[in-house]
C-alpha cells in the first residue's frame, strides 16, 4: 500500500508541475520617511519638500520574496543529517503544525523607468513609469496533508486540494499623482494609473477531490492552464492535446488596465497625524489569452490489483505489469491538458488599505510610527501590522527602524535615507530573516525583500 500511496503523492506533485511554472514595490518602512521620493506611491497624499527626478532605471529598485513557508517548513535535522517532511521519523503533527490552511511563495519586482515631482497648481505633482511583476503559487494545506498522512487506517479520508494556483502578472504602469493640503490639518492625494499589459500566465488546479477507503481511491478532478502569447502551446493535431510548451519572443501588448490610489492625512494635534490610503483600486484585463484544460469528465478509480504473483502468459506477458502500466495510463490521463478557445480575462487589480498614525517628539527629531496593511484582493488575503521608529538626527541623514507581524511571520527591517540638498538615496529592507542556511535560504519562513534608489532633489523647500 505505501508502494501505491507513493506514486500517488508522485502524481498530485506531478499534476502542479503540470499547470506550469499588481505587486507592491514600495517599502512599507518608507511610510514615515518625510523626504523619501516613493512614499506617495504607499499614499498619494504624502508629499515630499521638494521637486525630484529619477536616475533612469535607477530610481527606485524594489525586489521582494513574502512566503508563510521557510527552508525549517520541509527539511529536519535527523541524526547530523537533513531529510525532508516525508521522512518517517518526522511526525505528522510537527511538520503540519508549521502550515497555514492556505499557504503562499510570492515574489515580487518592480523597477522605475523614469519619475519625477514637481510643486506646482497647489501641490505636489507625480508622474511615473514603472516595470511591475508579480509571480506566486498558492498551495493548500491538504496537498502537504495528503504526501504526508496519506490514507488514514480505518474508515474513509477525504482530501480537498482545489485550487493549487501558479500566476505571473507582468506589466507597465504609468501613474500621474496630485496632493494637496485642504485645511492646514487635512490633505489628500489621488492617483490614476495607466497600465499596459506585457505577460500573464496562469495554471490552476480548479479541484482535485480525493476519497481513500480500503475497498477504492477515486480522484475528480479539473484544471486550466492559460496564457499570453509570450508562452507557445504545442498541440496534437488530432486530439488537442497540449504536447509542449516554451516561452516565444512574441512580445506585444497582452493586455490593458486602469487603476486609482486615494489617501488623506490629518493632523489631529500638533505631533500627532493620521493617515490612509486606499491603492490598486482598478482592473487589468488580459486579451486573446490561449487556453488549455483537463478533461472534467475523466476520473479515476482504483479498487486494487487482481493480478499480484501472476506468472507470465504464453505471450510472455506478465498481467500484474499490464494491470500496473493501465494504472499509470489512468493516473496519467488527469494531467492531460486540451486546447480550447482563446478567451480574454479581467482581473482585479490587488487592491490595498493602509492606515497609520505618526506622534513626533523632540521637535520631529524623533517619531514613532504605526501602520496596518491589509491586501483585500488578490489569490490570498494579506494583513501585517507594523511599528516604526524614525530617527532625524540630521536634515540629511534619516533612519527607520521596524518590526511587523503579519499571516506571512513575523520580522524586523530597517531603511536609511540620505536625503543631502541636491539629491536622495536610500537603500533599505522591511523584512531582514534572522535565521538562514548555508545557501542563504531563509529557515523559517521566506520573508526577505531589498529596494534602493537615487533621485536628484531640487528647487524650493515646501512645507509637508
Amino acid at each position: 500500500m505505501k508502494y501505491t500511496i507513493k506514486h500517488l503523492a508522485s502524481i498530485a506533485i506531478a499534476l502542479v508541475v503540470a499547470t506550469g511554472v499588481s505587486a507592491q514595490n514600495t517599502l512599507n518602512s518608507s511610510y514615515f520617511m518625510e523626504k523619501m521620493t516613493k512614499r506617495n506611491q504607499l499614499n498619494p497624499a504624502l508629499k515630499t519638500p521638494n521637486n525630484y527626478v529619477s536616475m533612469p532605471v535607477l530610481s527606485n529598485f524594489y525586489l521582494g520574496v513574502n512566503s508563510n513557508l521557510g527552508l525549517g517548513t520541509f527539511l529536519y535535522p535527523r541524526d547530523n543529517k537533513l531529510v525532508t517532511f516525508l521522512h518517517e521519523s518526522v511526525p505528522a503533527d510537527e511538520f503540519l503544525g508549521k502550515l497555514a490552511n492556505d499557504n503562499a511563495l510570492e515574489l515580487d519586482l518592480g523597477l522605475d523607468i523614469i519619475s519625477f515631482g514637481f510643486w506646482a497648481w497647489g501641490g505636489q505633482n507625480t508622474f511615473n513609469l514603472a516595470l511591475k511583476s508579480n509571480t506566486g503559487a498558492y498551495l493548500p494545506k491538504e496537498l502537504f496533508q495528503f504526501l504526508k498522512t496519506g490514507q488514514e487506517p480505518t474508515g474513509v479520508t477525504h482530501y480537498d486540494m482545489s485550487n493549487v494556483t501558479v500566476a505571473s502578472n507582468n506589466y507597465l504602469e504609468l501613474a500621474f499623482g496630485h496632493a494637496r493640503d485642504i485645511t492646514d490639518k487635512l490633505g489628500v492625494g489621488a492617483r490614476v494609473k495607466v497600465l499596459l499589459g506585457a505577460a500573464h500566465a496562469e495554471a490552476r488546479i480548479d479541484r482535485m477531490d480525493i476519497t481513500m477507503s480500503q475497498d477504492e481511491w477515486i480522484i475528480k478532478q479539473a484544471g486550466h492552464l492559460q496564457a499570453s502569447s509570450l508562452l507557445n502551446l504545442t498541440t496534437d493535431p488530432e486530439t488537442g492535446e497540449i504536447t509542449n510548451y516554451k516561452l516565444g519572443n512574441n512580445f506585444g501588448l497582452a493586455g490593458f488596465g486602469l487603476g486609482f490610489d486615494l489617501g488623506a492625512t490629518y493632523k489631529l494635534i500638533d505631533n500627532l497625524t493620521l493617515s490612509a490610503a486606499l491603492t490598486d483600486i482598478g482592473f487589468m484585463r488580459w486579451n486573446n489569452l490561449s487556453r488549455a484544460e483537463t478533461d472534467p469528465n475523466k476520473e479515476f478509480r482504483f479498487s486494487g490489483f487482481d493480478n499480484i504473483g501472476a506468472k507470465d502468459d504464453e505471450n510472455g506477458d506478465n498481467p500484474f505489469k499490464k494491470e500496473a502500466d493501465q494504472l499509470g495510463e489512468d493516473l496519467k490521463a488527469l494531467t492531460k491538458f486540451y486546447k480550447t478557445d482563446a478567451r480574454s480575462v479581467s482581473n482585479s487589480l490587488r487592491t490595498t488599505l493602509r492606515v497609520g498614525a505618526e506622534y513626533a517628539v523632540l521637535d520631529n527629531a524623533i517619531s514613532f510610527g504605526l501602520l496596518s496593511t491589509t491586501r483585500f484582493v488578490g489569490y490570498r488575503t494579506y494583513a501585517e501590522g507594523m511599528a516604526a521608529i524614525n530617527f532625524r538626527p540630521l536634515s540629511a541623514l534619516h533612519l527607520t527602524v521596524n518590526g511587523s507581524v503579519s499571516n506571512m511571520g513575523s520580522s524586523v527591517g530597517a531603511i536609511l535615507n540620505i536625503c543631502a540638498p541636491g539629491f536622495n538615496f536610500f537603500v533599505g529592507t522591511d523584512y531582514f530573516a534572522t535565521q538562514y542556511s548555508k545557501q542563504f535560504i531563509p529557515i523559517n519562513h521566506a520573508r526577505a525583500n531589498l529596494s534602493f534608489g537615487f533621485n536628484i532633489t531640487f528647487g524650493e523647500k515646501h512645507k509637508i
